[in-house]
C-alpha cells in the first residue's frame, strides 16, 4: 500500500521478516566479534594477504594490526548501531541498509575470494530493502497500531 506522498509501499510481513534477520545478523556479529574476535585481532593479519592492491596491504599490516583492538572496537559500534538502525523505522532503515551495503561494498578490496562473491551478494540482498518502506520498528510490529511508536494519541 502507498500513502499520499510516498512512492514506495509499506513493507509487509515478508519485508519485515528480512529486514529482522539482517537487523538481528548485524547484532550477531556485534557480539561475536565483541566475545570473539576482538580477543584475537592480532590475528587478522590474512586480511592483509588478500587485499587487492599494495597500499592496503602496507594499511593492515602498518596501522590495523598494530591498532586492532581500536579498530575492532569501531567496527563492533558500528555493527550494533546498523543493527539497530535496520530494525527501527522510517529513515533509520533507510540509512541502515544504506551504511550496510557501503559497508559490505568497501570492504571488497580486503578479500580473497570467495568472500568477494558473498559480499557482492549480501550487498544485493540487503540492498532490496530500499525497495519498500518501513513505518514501523521491528519491535512495534505485534503492537496495536495506536500504541505504536509515533501513533496519533486518541483524544
Amino acid at each position: 500500500m502507498t500513502t499520499k506522498g510516498h512512492k514506495r509501499r509499506v513493507g509487509g510481513i515478508g519485508w519485515n521478516i528480512w529486514r529482522g534477520l539482517i537487523g538481528v545478523a548485524y547484532l550477531a556479529a556485534a557480539i561475536f566479534n565483541a566475545m570473539y574476535t576482538f580477543s584475537r585481532s592480532h590475528e587478522l593479519g590474512g586480511y592483509a594477504e588478500g587485499a587487492w592492491f599494495p597500499f592496503l596491504k602496507d594499511f593492515m599490516s602498518d596501522v590495523f594490526m598494530p591498532n586492532g583492538e581500536l579498530f575492532m572496537s569501531l567496527v563492533i559500534v558500528f555493527e550494533i548501531a546498523v543493527g539497530l538502525l535496520i530494525l527501527s523505522r522510517g529513515t533509520y532503515v533507510d540509512m541502515g541498509v544504506g551504511a550496510s551495503v557501503l559497508w559490505v561494498l568497501l570492504v571488497l578490496p580486503f578479500l580473497a575470494w570467495p568472500y568477494l562473491l558473498t559480499n557482492i551478494m549480501l550487498a544485493l540482498l540487503q540492498g532490496v530493502l530500499f525497495l519498500r518502506r518501513y513505518d514501523t520498528a521491528i519491535w512495534d510490529l505485534g503492537k496495536h497500531p495506536q500504541r505504536r511508536r509515533g501513533a496519533p494519541h486518541p483524544s
